[in-house]
């Protein structure tokens, strides 16, 4: 299993790799190509202003776009989801507990009627070894 993993890592940090060098082509080709136009309802995307972006800001929206996806993301997630969830599981886990208290509590008497009926009716003999079979005897080659 560990490296079912291990594949998946890679695999996963490969396909990032991929992803950012074919946003870095679509990125210079909208730069470059002049006549390059994404067109959504009829309306024209102006590409004009992505000339203008120096390379360290580029790189820095990525990153901070980034850590949104990597460390903001699933904090959120965990604390959304994650935490009302565990909550949930122990206090079902607690209610259950509770219950088998309860339980045992009120048919307590019950149960040590039971315990004593079973100790008074129980075979007390031990039970006597069964005799073995004899062996059954087998057919030789010495005739």
């Amino acid at each position: 299993m560990k490296s079912f993993f291990k594949w998946l890592l890679i695999l996963s940090i490969g396909l990032v790799l991929l992803l950012m060098l074919a946003g870095g082509s679509l990125w210079s080709e909208l730069i470059s190509g002049p006549g390059v136009s994404i067109s959504i309802n009829g309306e024209d995307l102006d590409f004009g202003g992505l000339s203008d972006v120096p390379w360290y800001s580029a790189i820095f929206g990525m990153l901070v776009a980034g850590v949104v996806v990597c460390i903001l993301l699933p904090l959120v997630l965990l604390f959304s989801l994650g935490l009302p969830l565990l909550l949930l599981g122990l206090t079902l886990v607690f209610v259950f507990i509770g219950t088998i208290g309860l339980g045992s509590l009120l048919f307590s008497p019950l149960i040590l009627l039971v315990l004593l009926l079973w100790l008074i009716f129980r075979n007390k003999r031990p039970q006597q070894p069964r005799p073995a079979k004899p062996a059954s005897k087998q057919a030789s080659m010495h005739g």
